[in-house]
């Protein structure tokens, strides 16, 4: 089997695309080990619109024909769709798209991107949140708690004091080495009040590190915490198989009629309900330790068997 990715270069799209595309390939080397099988990522961060609306691949004359193209994020629909149908292959998105669902064999989307009171479509495959490159790490003895702090967005409004009180909570109760990292949305300030009201905490901000950063400490995190609005982080930490707390943040204020929650809040709304994460109140009111996850999520892995299930084609 071969995979095309189209890429446009975010980090975060890519993550997507390469932990599916790298769960396909694991189940297919295991089901079709006399057969070859490889990914390559196609860069078209370069393109304009109507080079990607006519992509052909001209330039990949000295890669094998795929069998599959991925795409993830806006500025790579055209391209996968015309690339895929020179190639005469699937083609399949890792979100929900911005053209009509029926132009691709598959649109694999979290299931709070699906809008309220309607069932997914027939060419749509549901999953917990965003697939990552995230998983479980049993190897790697447990040694930290991993803080991961976002910013303000526009579903929460940021309170410097309340998260350094919740922050501060939480160390009195942990005996555990407590690592942190920002992201590009926290304000600039917060590392200098940090480490005012919680010397212990061991600050990197994000500046400092590399692409592994995250991936390398959630694999040694013995639970993770992570602020209300970086969801896509909950869903990587809910991935390595630790458990996983909530920062709780404060809703932004709504300008006009009240509006319908979020797809995010409602995204997070659901994994507390399900019981996968606990908030900040949920554990201070408790014996102020997380429990165990019970389910560790694999959306990749469960994408993966579901696509080969259904596209039997990919592996002849």
């Amino acid at each position: 089997m071969v995979i095309y990715i189209i890429s446009d270069g975010k980090k975060g799209h890519l993550s997507q695309t390469r932990g599916l595309a790298g769960a396909l390939l694991a189940r297919a080397k295991k089901l079709r080990p006399d057969a070859d099988h490889s990914v390559h990522e196609v860069d078209i961060t370069h393109k304009g619109y109507f080079a990607k609306m006519f992509y052909k691949g001209g330039d990949l004359a000295d890669l094998p024909k795929p069998d599959l193209v991925l795409c993830a994020g806006h500025g790579t629909h055209l391209a996968a769709l015309s690339l895929a149908r020179r190639m005469k292959c699937l083609c399949m998105v890792c979100m929900r798209p911005s053209l009509p669902l029926r132009m691709f064999d598959l649109c694999i989307m979290p299931r709070h991107d699906v809008p309220e009171n309607r069932e997914p479509g027939k060419n749509t495959f549901c999953t917990s949140g965003a697939i990552n490159c995230i998983h479980p790490r049993p190897d790697i003895p447990k040694t930290e708690t991993l803080i991961l702090v976002g910013g303000p967005s526009k579903s929460y409004a940021w309170d410097a004091e309340l998260l350094l009180t919740q922050l501060a909570n939480i160390v009195h109760h942990n005996s555990t080495p407590m690592v942190l990292t920002t992201s590009r949305r926290t304000p600039p300030d917060f590392i200098h009040d940090l480490q005012a009201a919680c010397p212990s905490i061991h600050a990197v901000p994000v500046e400092e590190t590399s692409s592994d950063w995250v991936p390398v400490h959630l694999s040694r995190a013995r639970e993770v915490w992570v602020t209300q609005d970086s969801v896509s982080m909950v869903y990587e930490a809910l991935s390595s198989g630790a458990p996983v707390g909530i920062l709780e943040m404060q809703e932004a204020p709504q300008r006009g009629k009240k509006k319908k929650l979020p797809r995010v809040a409602r995204g997070l709304q659901m994994l507390v309900r399900d019981g996968l994460v606990h908030t900040f109140t949920e554990w201070a009111k408790s014996s102020h330790s997380l429990p165990t996850q019970a389910t560790v999520i694999n959306e990749a892995a469960r994408t993966a068997d579901y696509i080969l299930e259904r596209f039997p084609r990919l592996l002849p």
